[in-house]
């Protein structure tokens, strides 16, 4: 395959050392190894036209710690809901979610408003709604049934209620579920307290969340269902350490 691969340097390299080189460096160090075996400067795009042609290249890590600073937008394609039950996750959105924050069976997962989630029993639910069967059956706007710092993440997706700025009330949760009107943020001070130092908080919402005291925002991502439907952000924000907390406290 390498005898259709043009370019002097590219005759030059052993083309299978530049794919062992890449499996656990970057195309920029891949490339400076590659020019000190021959005594050449190679570029990244000469080390990246080796990778395509083997059909090598690296794969970008997805996961939430590998995003910098431009990439903390993004934008999930997934699918319609297909559970029986009302307020269900987008279709593939858990999946996401796994990936994106390095999901483990050791993780210790809160899902509010959880309705009658399945496939996740390792996981903690929380609902208003005894029939949903949920871990803990409580209203989210009160003090939640649950000690401080006791999850490394906790999964939102309220009601989509809200108000603007000219007075005009969009209450889903009397119309789908006969329950009071769930204000945006009345949620959130309880949700990060039982987070763990460190820990996310995923807010599923027609809104863009602010950061809530005592967190960082590390992302937004836009989430799209298909046509006719509307777009939902999911805002992941990390509780602050007690170093953090410490810090923040003094400034």
């Amino acid at each position: 395959m390498s005898l259709t691969l043009k370019g002097r340097k590219v005759e030059l390299l052993d083309h299978m050392q530049v794919i062992n080189d890449l499996s656990n460096n970057s195309y920029d160090d891949a490339a400076k190894m590659a020019g000190d075996r021959i005594g050449e400067t190679v570029s990244k795009g000469t080390i990246h036209r080796i990778a395509r042609h083997y059909n090598k290249l690296k794969q970008k890590d997805a996961s939430l710690t590998h995003m910098t600073e431009k990439s903390l937008r993004l934008g999930w394609a997934c699918g319609r809901p297909m559970a029986k039950y009302k307020g269900a996750y987008p279709n593939g959105f858990l999946r996401r979610v796994d990936a994106l924050m390095e999901v483990t069976d050791e993780t210790k997962v809160l899902h509010l408003f959880s309705g009658s989630i399945q496939g996740r029993e390792n996981e903690d639910t929380m609902d208003i709604s005894e029939a949903n069967n949920p871990t803990f059956v409580a209203d989210a706007r009160q003090q939640f049934p649950i000690e401080t710092d006791s999850y490394d993440m906790v999964i939102a997706d309220p009601p989509y209620d809200m108000q603007t700025t000219d007075g005009v009330k969009i209450d889903y949760s009397d119309k789908l579920w006969k329950t009071e009107y769930i204000k945006p943020y009345s949620w959130v001070k309880e949700a990060i307290r039982v987070l763990k130092p460190g820990g996310y908080l995923l807010a599923l919402h027609h809104l863009v969340y602010i950061q809530p005291k005592g967190a960082t925002r590390c992302g937004v991502v836009s989430i799209t269902c298909g046509p006719n439907t509307r777009i939902r952000c999911l805002s992941i924000f990390r509780k602050h350490t007690a170093i953090e907390q410490k810090i923040a406290s003094m400034e």
